[in-house]
């Protein structure tokens, strides 16, 4: 009996090494069952993670923008919901007036475009995103991903923040992965 409680106690401690992760991209024990077909149904809420960045975590600022955090945020969940072949990417949780928010391009004139918080708007092209599912996984096997929308593809430079760009001959920098953090919240509207 008393080796079994052991191997009991020493299995569990194995298991809860394995499944941590950090405070920002844990997620609860019961959305560990979803799918990848569930997080980009619009099912779950999502931490969208860059792969290449340690601790980093999308999340909007305060001035509206979508851009890398290493801290806690209560606009770093967000859901995928299909718009026929794209995506659109809301924010999990409304803003006062009872609404998600949309991630949207934005054009800055000469400087680069980057992705900010608006109304959302299933018709704005720059709302749309593609989400290419790659041939790679990140550290804790969950599937990497490409976002783009109008060809231009989402990625960090450390001076310019989380950008939108074409990417001509460069080669994709940033990629994504998706971190479940439970069933969504959000009204589905049919």
């Amino acid at each position: 009996m008393k080796k079994l409680v052991l191997g009991v106690l020493a299995g569990g401690l194995v298991l809860s090494q394995a499944a941590w992760t950090s405070p920002a991209t844990a997620a609860p024990a019961s959305a560990s069952a979803a799918t990848d077909g569930d997080i980009l149904a619009g099912k779950r809420q999502v931490v969208i993670k860059p792969v290449e960045e340690f601790e980093s975590i999308l999340a909007v600022d305060a001035r509206g923008r979508l851009n890398l955090t290493d801290g806690e945020s209560d606009k770093s969940l967000f859901v995928l919901v299909p718009n026929g072949a794209k995506w659109l990417i809301k924010t999990a949780k409304a803003d006062p007036s009872g609404e998600p928010a949309c991630m949207g391009l934005k054009n800055n004139g000469s400087n680069p475009l980057t992705v900010v918080a608006a109304l959302c708007d299933a018709g704005r092209t720059g709302q749309n995103f593609t989400i290419t599912k790659l041939d790679a996984t990140d550290s804790a096997g969950r599937p990497t991903y490409a976002i783009s929308s109008r060809d231009a593809f989402l990625q960090y430079f450390g001076r310019s923040g989380l950008i939108a760009e074409e990417l001509g001959d460069a080669p994709l920098k940033t990629t994504f992965s998706f971190v479940d953090n439970g069933p969504s919240t959000l009204p589905i509207l049919d």
